[in-house]
């Protein structure tokens, strides 16, 4: 929030950004008002005129929280209703199912899953433009974040046939920062990795200690990315446009997700890719000082 009140102009372009390409019923107002605010904004310069556009701005951005809080609010109460009897009935509470039933129960189950994920990522992404997101701090040892990452995407590996190695040397610097918001940003890289990564391929996730800080590196041996493609990283619900990449369901949020929780720790995030060659992805954050 303190960017769009210390910069009203350049506040507005990132939102007309993000929201471009998804012009339908409300955004296609937000699009209209945020136009409206860069004429203004370029017109007034400073004065009373430029704090009014920023104040516009503010309540803009807060709307458009309020309005994905309920939406998300909305749309979990039914799909929490449709993951309970799904799992009942898959767990055959209420009588037999026969093959062509359960793949049917099964095929429920699997997308509203999958809906959840998209509405957590909505959420998130959300409180984190919005500077609504609260990060929990405390005391914690990387280890502790591998061993939950590695926990939760070991299945994924297996099933690429995939070299999966988690490199986490000893005495590296204790952290002091949301442990849990940092092992889902960097299990949205590993995700990332061995998805994008043809089967058979190599991904290493290696930790080290520089100057008091933690530094993480997702290696992988994947399809990599062109120097276009790079300059899109980070923008919301961009994909490449890969035949590999197509191959997976996604909206193009993890990397935003994890960039905006690293910032937010006080970290930088950083990559390099090469077609045919690869990729790597991480992030340093501070330690115990």
């Amino acid at each position: 929030m303190s960017d769009a009140q210390t910069n009203p102009l350049q506040a507005a372009r990132d939102l007309l950004g993000e929201l471009r390409g998804q012009a339908s019923g409300d955004l296609t107002k937000q699009l209209t008002e945020l136009d409206r605010l860069l004429t203004e904004a370029q017109r007034r310069g400073e004065g009373q005129d430029a704090a009014s556009a920023r104040q516009q701005l503010s309540d803009l951005i807060e709307a458009n929280a309020q309005f994905t809080s309920v939406m998300v609010h909305e749309i979990r109460v039914p799909m929490t209703s449709i993951r309970g009897y799904s799992d009942m009935l898959s767990k055959k509470v209420v009588g037999e199912l026969n093959d062509m039933q359960m793949q049917f129960v099964e095929t429920i189950r699997s997308n509203v899953i999958r809906m959840e994920h998209l509405v957590t990522d909505i959420s998130d992404i959300s409180k984190i433009k919005s500077g609504r997101m609260r990060l929990d701090p405390k005391m914690d040892m990387y280890k502790n974040v591998a061993l939950t990452v590695e926990k939760d995407t070991a299945e994924l590996a297996a099933a690429h046939n995939h070299t999966f190695t988690f490199e986490t040397p000893s005495g590296l610097p204790l952290l002091n920062l949301d442990s849990t918001r940092l092992a889902l940003s960097l299990r949205k890289m590993v995700v990332n990795a061995l998805q994008y990564t043809p089967d058979g391929g190599q991904i290493t996730v290696k930790a080290e200690g520089i100057d008091g800080k933690l530094k993480v590196s997702v290696i992988d041996t994947g399809i990599g990315m062109t120097e276009e493609e790079q300059t899109h990283i980070g923008e919301l619900f961009w994909r490449a446009d890969s035949e590999h990449v197509r191959s997976f369901k996604g909206h193009g949020l993890g990397l935003p997700i994890a960039m905006g929780f690293v910032k937010m720790m006080g970290g930088e995030f950083f990559y390099e890719s090469k077609v045919g060659q690869g990729s790597v992805f991480g992030f340093i954050v501070p330690g115990m000082g």
